[in-house]
């Protein structure tokens, strides 16, 4: 099992600390981080930063993630593809979202999505949304995309279960078989620090980041059943003067919860 970290929030910690990339990874792959998972539009804002953070520490890219408008741009989902396939990573995360929220248009876009990456050797995925308005922000809305689109894979995010309180454990083993990463998010009542950013969720209550390990989610339980997917620990909306150590803590927490 692969220990990851969301790149952009590691570069939040770095900026605020006021250290290079190269320097925020290294140590972060002390605690036993593994890998990168990198945002299509950061491969290119930056290109030389994530190549020589690569380079310098050895820390690897595992996957990219991109926001995808269907109803914008016709070749986007094909372009977030050839870049993960130009990177040499398998794993690309598409959220998909059209303005006017047109179901069959999206699983229309996906579908070829999904079909075109397989034809690049790139797994397209995705994930539950913590978005109010999302069609994918339920058990049920995941289950419509994923029956309906064989090629299609689960990225299953620990954290995203909330806007419904479905139960993350339950919608981990409905959709285990279909699983080909995990973002390992945890949640809390009450932020840590006053500039933590809380997701109303539909109730109009508020839940919070917090590192991996000491929220209310059953998270450690769910690694015990994940097997060999990679997994990607992340914190956004976490203090940026605490996202460094928050992201070592969550690493640290994972490394010693499997074998």
């Amino acid at each position: 099992m692969e220990i990851a970290a969301f790149y952009e929030n590691i570069r939040t910690g770095a900026e605020h600390d006021g250290i290079p990339m190269t320097e925020a990874v290294a140590s972060l792959r002390g605690a036993g981080l593994q890998g990168l998972y990198v945002s299509c539009e950061s491969t290119e804002l930056y290109a030389d930063e994530l190549a020589e953070t690569v380079r310098e520490t050895g820390v690897g890219i595992v996957g990219l993630h991109a926001w995808v408008h269907f109803d914008r741009d016709a070749e986007e989902a094909r372009r977030a593809v050839d870049r993960a396939a130009e990177l040499g990573t398998d794993h690309l995360l598409i959220v998909p979202v059209r303005a006017d929220h047109d179901f069959e248009k999206l699983i229309a876009g996906v579908k070829e999505a999904a079909a075109y990456g397989k034809s690049r050797g790139v797994q397209v995925c995705m994930e539950d949304l913590d978005q109010a308005d999302s069609p994918y922000n339920s058990l049920a809305g995941m289950r419509n995309f994923l029956d309906r689109i064989p090629d299609l894979g689960c990225c299953f995010d620990t954290g995203n279960w909330i806007m419904h309180q479905e139960d993350e454990t339950e919608a981990f083993r409905e959709l285990r078989s279909r699983i080909c990463a995990m973002h390992l998010k945890d949640r809390a009542m009450t932020p840590i620090h006053a500039d933590d950013a809380g997701t109303k969720i539909l109730d109009g209550s508020f839940r919070y980041p917090v590192p991996v390990g000491k929220g209310i989610l059953r998270v450690g339980e769910i690694l015990s059943g994940a097997g060999d997917v990679p997994v990607i620990v992340e914190l956004y909306g976490y203090s940026p003067a605490h996202m460094l150590e928050g992201i070592r803590e969550s690493v640290a927490w994972v490394r010693n919860r499997i074998p």
